[in-house]
């Protein structure tokens, strides 16, 4: 794991090189004038963060989620600009070697080219702030309902129109708070569920601190039963708590288990697995697609909740139907939306793989920055029908 921390730092001293170099081009100040204003804008983005680590009776006080909310926004707009900045070097880089290259003293060839204009920059930073406006109302909005027809043709008739209402990725903690869970869960009660998938990271932050926050999940109720797995964020703050906590709120925990239920006279496999880095935080917990596919029994149908997409690589030739699943957040905001593909094969919506259908919630609440431009937050409401 250390290895990850020296990633981590490194990659967080080059971007604050990196934004160093941006302020000193919209204010050209003292080079040391720019250091300080810089690091006090990498505190306040992600000093928080790291006070929580080693405090976590912080994360409740007034003043911590005051400087939470604070270094939240500064992330989401400081993001925002720096992604739709890099472009733009990148591309005045090539052309300044390209110019290097080509231009000689016996050559009339000639690659225009300059330094991208203060002007440029300003207009970027206030239409960055514009859109990181806009995601934090997005974001402060909350979920919408997104319902989903899963076709299979193979499907019986007892669990033709059977419905599940899908929650992943909450991150329930200092800016996400009590009355933020009571609407998502008057919203699921309103779609009358059979059954409701947790697709993991419930919350950020310990459950003495958060118990309270919480709580209004426990009026979710589906005939057919309400299912928790865990996220990776579980293993950060106490995961056998968690998992406990998810039991006395009316869901049953599945690490790497299933319930079978009966549907009339079809049975329905639920399935569960642990994070995929769970093992590196409880051994144990090691990700076992195949023993939380074990049955004797003969399964009608077989679904799976895994946190990330990329298990449907052992949940598929294990015969699973229907994997569901978050962690990516669909990249949450624009630009991020663009890039996620480029890390993650399925990141958001409905995809087949296989002989499996795979769907990726992009998230129920939101972590990090509340900033949620065009990639809403989301309850899913999926629909089993028999394909004709």
């Amino acid at each position: 794991m250390k290895y990850r921390w020296v990633i981590f730092f490194s990659l967080l001293g080059v971007l604050f090189l990196y934004t160093a170099r941006q302020v000193l081009r919209l204010m050209p100040l003292h080079p040391l004038l720019v250091c300080m204003l810089t690091l006090g804008l990498f505190f306040l983005m992600f000093g928080w963060q790291f006070l929580a680590r080693f405090g976590t009776s912080r994360l409740d006080s007034r003043a911590f989620r005051m400087l939470t909310w604070i270094g939240s926004i500064s992330l989401g707009a400081w993001a925002t600009f720096i992604v739709l900045w890099m472009p733009i070097d990148v591309i005045h880089g090539a052309m300044s070697l390209i110019r290097a290259f080509m231009d000689r003293d016996d050559s009339s060839v000639h690659i225009a080219g300059g330094s991208p204009s203060i002007g440029m920059g300003s207009a970027l930073f206030v239409f960055s702030m514009a859109l990181a406006g806009l995601g934090l109302e997005e974001a402060l909005t909350g979920p919408l309902v997104k319902k989903v027809t899963v076709p299979f043709p193979q499907l019986s008739d007892d669990l033709d129109g059977l419905t599940i209402a899908m929650i992943s990725d909450f991150h329930i903690g200092p800016m996400i708070r009590e009355g933020y869970v009571e609407r998502v869960v008057q919203k699921i009660l309103t779609l009358e569920p059979d059954l409701i998938a947790f697709t993991g990271d419930l919350a950020d932050g310990t459950v003495d601190v958060l118990d309270k926050q919480v709580q209004p999940l426990a009026k979710l109720k589906a005939p057919l039963g309400n299912y928790y797995i865990t996220g990776n964020h579980e293993y950060y703050w106490g995961v056998q708590e968690w998992i406990e906590k998810a039991r006395s709120l009316g869901f049953v925990p599945l690490v790497n288990q299933n319930r079978l239920v009966r549907v009339g006279k079809s049975t329905l496999m639920v399935a569960g697995v642990t994070d995929l880095t769970a093992h590196h935080f409880v051994p144990e917990h090691r990700s076992d697609p195949k023993k939380a596919a074990a049955s004797t029994k003969q399964i009608s149908f077989k679904l799976l909740l895994a946190h990330r997409p990329t298990s449907c690589l052992e949940a598929e030739p294990l015969g699973f139907d229907l994997q569901l699943s978050g962690h990516t957040h669909g990249g949450q905001f624009f630009p991020f939306n663009l890039l996620i593909p480029l890390f993650y094969r399925y990141y958001r919506g409905l995809y087949r793989h296989g002989n499996m259908w795979l769907y990726v919630n992009p998230g129920t609440g939101y972590w990090g920055p509340p900033h949620r431009f065009l990639v809403p937050a989301e309850i899913t409401l999926l629909r089993l029908a028999k394909s004709r």
